[in-house]
């Protein structure tokens, strides 16, 4: 049998021994009880005795078996008993080691949770930058897109612009292009009696609106060719009086909407020969100044006169000078503002006579006039006819002289 031998097994050894010699010791009380029993079969005591002595050396066999085996046992018990017990010693290298294996893994786990943040910092930080550069790229991509729509209408406007002045040239070639200057055409045009041309400021203002149009109801009393309804800023009267004008207006128009942006001429607002009456806005509002008629064929601003309009004109100019504004950016609105300047673009002009003043168009002006009383409005029609009757007769009495043209001031300027 081994040295080492494992308590339990050894346990269950002798068990099984033991069980095994209650056995035989049940057996040999048997035999005992059988042997001192007589017996009348003499030929039987033979074989009895045998089986006897068997069982007794079987017994004797088991006994010392027996003795063996509890020496064994107690060896066993005394090896077990005697192995020392270091349990505390390896107990403490075990926590010590165990708390050196958890310090170190919640180090690892904190540095992890710590790169972990890091990185999902780092990656929404990413994120914005990327949103960022993306907005910054769709903004550049539709600035790109606005820069060359803008540098083709500049490419169109070029052109067209080039035609113009392919068909100025050719009409200063031909010499069908007359120019002048404002004090020219108010020194070398005959006016009518000054005297019986009302002063500018005596004019009621019918309406103060600045959008308000002709009404219907006095359209329909108009008895000439039309109505002209113009600002300031494109008509030029002399220092004298309002008999004589000029209206001013570029000679081409743009229309961006028109082929991708086109050039046409402008037509005039009257034509050599018609009549119509004058809506002219000084500033305050609006004023019914009379009926004119158109004196000649127009004529080109001379480009040194063309530097001496005021600002205010030239804008007038540039806004007439492009339909649909809205469409249109401020820059190159500039940019025909510094045409006009440059004498790229040239400004029409031609002259209107005040020849009458309609009394029923004025009066269904002032009865459209909403910001007067009823009876403001019959006064104020009543006395300015009767101031115009006085004058008419004392123009019937005085006789008709020439007008002379020396004593005419032009505007020194055509601002």
């Amino acid at each position: 049998m081994d040295n080492v031998m494992d308590p339990e097994l050894a346990a269950e050894m002798v068990k099984l021994l033991g069980q095994e010699l209650k056995v035989v010791r049940s057996q040999l009380r048997e035999a005992e009880q059988r042997t001192g029993t007589p017996t009348s079969d003499v030929n039987s005591i033979g074989p009895q005795f045998q089986r006897e002595e068997a069982l007794r050396a079987e017994i004797l066999t088991l006994t010392v078996e027996n003795a063996g085996l509890r020496e064994e046992l107690l060896r066993l018990q005394d090896q077990t008993t005697n192995v020392p017990l270091k349990m505390e010693g390896d107990h403490s290298n075990i926590v010590a080691q165990y708390s050196v294996s958890m310090d170190a893994i919640q180090k690892e786990l904190a540095d992890a949770i710590k790169e972990k943040n890091t990185a999902t910092l780092d990656k929404e930080k990413a994120d914005e930058q990327l949103a960022e550069l993306t907005s910054v790229r769709e903004k550049y991509r539709k600035l790109k897109a606005s820069k060359r729509e803008c540098q083709e209408v500049i490419d169109e406007l070029r052109g067209q612009l080039e035609l113009c002045i392919e068909e100025r040239e050719q009409r200063a070639s031909e010499g069908k292009v007359l120019k002048s200057d404002p004090p020219s055409f108010f020194r070398n045009t005959e006016y009518p009696n000054v005297g019986d041309q009302p002063n500018s400021n005596e004019i009621p203002i019918y309406s103060p609106i600045f959008s308000m149009g002709i009404p219907r109801t006095a359209r329909t009393h108009c008895r000439c060719d039309g109505t002209l309804r113009l600002e300031r800023d494109v008509v030029m009267f002399a220092r004298a009086g309002i008999a004589v004008g000029l209206i001013v207006r570029p000679t081409h128009q743009y229309n961006p909407q028109k082929n991708g942006g086109a050039w046409s001429r402008v037509r005039p607002d009257i034509e050599l020969g018609q009549k119509k009456d004058l809506c002219y806005h000084d500033g305050h509002g609006w004023k019914y100044l009379g009926t004119y008629e158109r004196t000649g064929e127009s004529f080109l601003l001379s480009a040194e006169h063309t530097k001496k309009l005021s600002s205010p004109r030239i804008e007038a100019m540039a806004r007439d000078t492009v339909l649909f504004r809205d469409l249109i950016p401020p820059s190159q609105m500039r940019m025909v503002e510094r045409m006009y300047w440059d004498g790229v673009l040239q400004i029409e002009m031609f002259g209107i006579r005040r020849v009458a003043y309609d009394q029923e168009f004025a009066k269904q002006l002032f009865e459209r006039r909403k910001d007067l009383p009823k009876n403001v409005k019959d006064v104020t029609f009543t006395n300015n006819k009767r101031k115009r009757d006085l004058r008419l007769m004392k123009d019937m009495i005085t006789v008709k002289k020439k007008p002379s043209t020396s004593g005419i001031k032009e505007e020194s300027s055509a601002s």
